[in-house]
């Protein structure tokens, strides 16, 4: 009882605020107050005939869906979380977006029978400036809302590609060729994965990705992403 009392006096001093509109928290909101909550610009490519995002996957055999939390919009507030998340470090906040992330898609990864959520890599020099991959942490999220299991490790990035967002479509594909390796791919044989990243843009290194996941022998792949332009 203290202890409530003890954090409902520290919340009146140095309350929460809300991550897009910068209004104080009131109990039971986290991260982000109910009215912005509520704006989420949700995106409903898995809902469409024309899944726009499946485009990244054209040539992957595999893939049987693709998924997006948010759209993505310039100074929007997909942008605003994942700036927290990646550039301010806040973990606790790529967790929540995992958790949002996978209760928006519960039912379609327990169609789909997901054995494992595979974050999207980077590569060990960014992630030991960055101190944590976001994608991972958005796994992480995605796993205690699902209860499917993250595997990390399988899926490495072995070298580092420039920017994509300035390259032809050709361009982007050339330039992440062989960017990423397998690391015990017989774990993957016969299983439903689904890779995660935290923004797709040009969707360059997540089709490489998925080609590269395709070789193993997995039975089907899905992946998604936080937010998306597409």
């Amino acid at each position: 009882m203290l202890k409530k009392y003890w954090n409902d006096f520290i919340s009146l001093i140095y309350p929460d605020i809300c991550y897009n509109c910068e209004v104080a928290l009131v109990p039971g909101e986290e991260k982000i107050c109910l009215r912005c909550y509520r704006d989420f610009p949700l995106s409903e490519h898995h809902l469409s005939a024309t899944n726009r995002l499946l485009e990244i996957s054209t040539q992957v055999s595999k893939v049987r869906g693709a998924f997006c939390y948010m759209k993505f919009n310039k100074h929007g507030i997909a942008q605003k979380l994942l700036h927290e998340l990646k550039y301010n470090g806040n973990t606790s906040l790529g967790i929540c977006l995992g958790q949002w992330f996978g209760k928006y898609i519960y039912t379609e990864l327990a169609s789909a029978e997901i054995d494992y959520i595979i974050p999207l890599p980077l590569h060990k020099k960014k992630q030991r400036l960055r101190g944590f991959n976001q994608s991972e942490v958005i796994a992480q999220g995605m796993s205690e809302a699902t209860g499917i299991k993250v595997l990390s490790g399988c899926l490495i990035r072995e070298r580092n590609v420039s920017t994509q967002t300035k390259k032809g479509r050709v361009e982007r594909w050339q330039n992440t060729d062989d960017i990423y390796a397998i690391k015990d791919a017989d774990i993957l044989k016969g299983k439903n994965i689904f890779l995660v990243d935290d923004v797709i843009t040009t969707g360059a290194t997540v089709g490489s990705a998925l080609e590269l996941l395709c070789t193993t022998g997995v039975s089907a792949l899905y992946f998604g992403c936080i937010a998306s332009g597409k």
